[in-house]
């Protein structure tokens, strides 16, 4: 029997549909190149989220702030090379200037995390810090994490935010960063897109974003924060740079060094930089 033209096409098209509907979810589901598994992304992603939900980070000062922790990682990594696998970047700070980030990844292959995996902090506050958690976390930080410092060759900051944004975008571009452990060298990649922007009217910033230097693809190991100021003496932009990573590092800025640490050495929950063991 032949069916009606309109009646064969309707026919078509849902069995088109129910293929690409199949196809999608194959794709959705299939093992990645690296040979990591999109189920168990969201599973290990997932568990990383209940665990930082327990936490409580709070900025110490005449007037405590406590910093709400974005509910969704800002970037999702991996660096296959170094067993690092199924990695997330979370900020705590959803308004504001962000009070802290924290790295967070599984080491070969780790399908089960029980409390925290790999991982290590960094206070972005230019307060001390006290954390708490339901379970025993004893990090502290006296000193600030970040201290903002002035971008001299920078234009002045654009009018609109739209517009800071292409200029702040730029002006990563002029940054460069590298990394040494035990005495393998590496050149890091920028990461062109902020992982994360934000105003804060009591810091006078006006546009800021956090910017990532990789190793092994997207594996974050320096964060550049920039931020536009208005309502300044002189409206300008300042910089700070925070480590992700034991090595030592350095930044420069129009090939002029602005930053270095050394290697990390010394586990201290009372200084800005930590690493987590497992509490």
């Amino acid at each position: 029997m032949r069916l009606p033209t309109i009646r064969l096409a309707g026919l078509l098209a849902v069995a088109l549909s129910a293929r690409v509907v199949t196809l999608a979810s194959a794709a959705e589901n299939a093992p990645e190149p690296n040979g990591l598994n999109p189920e168990t992304r969201k599973a290990v992603v997932a568990e990383m989220k209940r665990i930082l939900e327990q936490t409580k980070l709070t900025e110490v000062g005449a007037q405590p702030t406590v910093a709400e922790l974005v509910p969704q990682p800002v970037l999702n990594w991996d660096d296959v090379p170094r067993g690092h696998h199924y990695g997330t970047l979370w900020v705590w700070g959803a308004t504001g200037r962000p009070a802290a980030i924290v790295e967070m990844y599984t080491v070969n292959f780790a399908r089960e995390i029980d409390r925290w995996p790999g991982n290590v902090l960094h206070s972005l506050s230019t307060r001390p810090l006290q954390a708490e958690a339901d379970f025993r976390w004893d990090w502290a930080p006296e000193q600030p994490g970040f201290t903002p410092q002035p971008l001299a060759g920078a234009p002045v900051p654009a009018a609109t935010r739209t517009a800071c944004l292409l200029q702040m975008r730029a002006l990563a571009k002029r940054f460069s960063a590298q990394q040494t452990w035990q005495g393998d060298r590496a050149v890091l990649r920028l990461l062109p897109t902020p992982v994360w922007q934000y105003e804060s009217a009591g810091d006078r910033v006006f546009a800021g974003g956090l910017f990532v230097f990789s190793h092994g693809g997207t594996n974050p190991e320096v964060v550049l924060v920039l931020e536009a100021l208005q309502d300044d003496p002189m409206n300008r932009w300042q910089f700070g740079c925070v480590r992700l990573g034991h090595a030592q590092m350095s930044v420069a800025f129009d090939d002029q060094e602005v930053w270095n640490v050394p290697t990390y050495d010394a586990v201290n929950p009372r200084a800005p930089y930590y690493w987590i063991a497992k509490p």
